[in-house]
């Protein structure tokens, strides 16, 4: 993944498009996040973020949306949450396995059963594929 540093507003839209999980143009973004409680921002704020995403490679061209005469680009986030989260996890220095360990402890505390079993069964998951592409190159 591609170094992303992203300022606060934009890590909000961001998150705000991976929860949305389509494309959207600023239009569309705007009635969105004020449907969902957003702070109210004006229609030129939400563009000089969403150029700005564009210019770190955060989003990428989609679609047009058209509104009768007017068209409209949409955009579309270029990595998921949990590729960015990892990689801030990672920057900081955090190990993938202290992560693990962490929301383990978590659910073992909470008595998250559900929860747990749902990990083990995405590490066993990941294990089997790591398996898999070892044997590949052999």
């Amino acid at each position: 993944m591609q170094e992303y540093l992203l300022s606060k507003a934009e890590e909000k839209v961001m998150i705000f498009l991976w929860e949305q999980d389509r494309p959207l143009s600023v239009l569309e973004m705007l009635e969105a996040w004020e449907n969902v409680g957003g702070k109210s921002w004006t229609d030129n704020y939400m563009r000089a973020i969403v150029r700005s995403l564009e210019d770190k490679g955060a989003l990428e061209f989609h679609d047009l949306d058209h509104r009768g005469s007017r068209y409209a680009r949409r955009f579309r986030p270029t990595f998921s949450k949990r590729e960015y989260f990892t990689y801030l996890a990672k920057r900081s220095g955090v190990k993938v396995s202290e992560m693990v360990e962490v929301e383990a402890v978590a659910m073992a505390q909470k008595g998250d059963r559900e929860g747990m079993q749902a990990l083990i069964h995405e590490l066993e998951a990941i294990i089997e594929e790591y398996r898999t592409r070892g044997e590949d190159a052999r």
